[in-house]
């Protein structure tokens, strides 16, 4: 009887414990490996982000809504966030170079002569390699990710929240 009271104890005590050590140990996942030249003529890498937090937004040449929605979404949350637009398609099934990429999602938001934002900060880039690494099926999809190369959230879909698009690039760049 004694033992039994001891194993109970025991049980008792060790549970909790189970249970906090578990909830420390979420997996931390880095940003994959990339490396493309964007309209900037600038080439982009893991190297030459390091060191900062940036947003990756996965969006197609295609694709208005929700990619271009959700890149003026977060330009409207934090103007000129260091923002990386990777295509979700093969580079080599490119329809339009990279520059008439870049005009199409700015003029995403002009209406009646008005030119609204435009993404100065933005590098669009071609190559699907990042998003097939993690995995993205959807367009308009969003990793924020910080200076240390570590995702610190990943939203499959349209993003669009300004509240919420704060509160994780905060997160990113703490």
């Amino acid at each position: 009887m004694r033992s039994i009271i001891i194993l109970l104890v025991s049980l008792l005590f060790l549970t909790p414990m189970a249970g906090c050590v578990a909830d420390e140990s979420e997996e931390v996942k880095s940003f994959p490996t990339f490396s493309a030249q964007a309209d900037d003529g600038k080439i982009y890498d893991n190297a030459a982000m390091e060191g900062s937090g940036y947003v990756v937004v996965f969006s197609a040449e295609w694709c208005n809504s929700p990619c271009y929605t959700t890149m003026h979404a977060i330009w409207n949350a934090e103007p000129a966030l260091p923002v990386l637009v990777m295509s979700t398609d093969p580079a080599e099934n490119a329809t339009m170079t990279l520059s008439e990429w870049h005009a199409s999602a700015d003029a995403h938001d002009d209406e009646d002569g008005d030119t609204g934002v435009s993404l100065t900060s933005y590098a669009f880039m071609k190559g699907s390699e990042a998003g097939i690494a993690l995995e993205i099926t959807r367009p308009g999809s969003v990793v924020f990710v910080n200076s240390q190369g570590e995702i610190t959230y990943q939203n499959e879909g349209r993003m669009d929240d300004t509240e919420e698009i704060r509160a994780k690039w905060a997160e990113a760049s703490a």
